[in-house]
């Protein structure tokens, strides 16, 4: 007998199932999601790590020039003093303003070192003639005694601290490059002197040491410093950079030889 209360369509509808994601599939997503997520902390990672040591490159660089400017200017100085005039045609000259050769004339070493350079460099320099004086206020004196350590300079390397240290006055020696960014792992220097003849000679010039009865060749020392430093990152060894630069010291020493 037909149900009445059947519609006739009942009977021929199929049973439908709610379709989702089987575990299978769920860890194959989750497992493509863990090797993007890899990948782009990787390349975070390698971002990071490349700006970081492009900074440590940049202040070991800039660190590095900053010493080198200090020591070029200053090594400049070395033999500064405010009566220069007095080496050549001391003949001539007030003997009381130019009682004797340049007193500032102390540079060790002296002359070329070793090949491989020295660690060391200790000069003196005039500051008594500065801020528009008079260069006839300079009194001549060397002021590398307490109070007056002010003449008396220097550079050298501190291999222990890894440090280029400055020597203000007598043997007061203060570091010039920070130990908390760079160890200085080299600092060499070498000292070229060559006799250039100066234009008067032909005109029998005179400097001190000779005089009008000498009559010889005179010449200058002309003095070129080469000085290398080599430094590294102290928070990353592989940060290394090396710096070299030659000075040429502008007051030359004036020598005649007498025949």
């Amino acid at each position: 007998m037909t149900d009445l209360h059947k519609p006739p369509s009942a009977a021929r509808l199929p049973s439908r199932r709610v379709a989702g994601l089987s575990i299978v599939e769920l860890m194959v997503g989750i497992t493509i999601s863990l090797f993007i997520l890899a990948g782009a902390t990787l390349v975070l990672t390698t971002q990071l790590d490349n700006n970081r040591r492009l900074l440590l490159e940049a202040q070991v660089q800039q660190d590095l020039r900053t010493a080198a400017d200090m020591i070029s200017r200053d090594v400049r100085r070395a033999g500064y003093w405010g009566r220069a005039y007095c080496n050549i045609w001391p003949a001539v000259q007030d003997l009381t303003n130019c009682p004797g050769p340049n007193p500032y004339n102390t540079l060790a070493p002296a002359d070329a070192p070793a090949p491989d350079g020295t660690g060391t460099l200790v000069y003196d320099r005039s500051t008594d003639a500065e801020g528009g004086a008079d260069f006839n206020s300079d009194d001549g004196l060397i002021d590398a005694v307490a109070g007056r350590a002010r003449e008396r300079v220097g550079f050298r390397w501190n291999e222990a601290a890894g440090t280029i240290e400055y020597m203000v006055g007598n043997n007061n020696w203060q570091a010039l490059t920070d130990p908390a960014v760079l160890r200085v792992t080299q600092f060499s220097m070498t000292l070229d002197t060559r006799a250039l003849p100066l234009p008067c000679a032909a005109a029998g010039c005179q400097a001190q040491g000779g005089g009008p009865q000498c009559g010889g060749q005179v010449t200058v020392r002309s003095r070129d410093l080469t000085f290398t430093i080599v430094a590294r990152a102290v928070h990353d060894a592989a940060v290394q950079r090396s710096l070299r630069e030659n000075v040429r010291l502008r007051n030359s020493v004036a020598v005649e030889q007498c025949p």
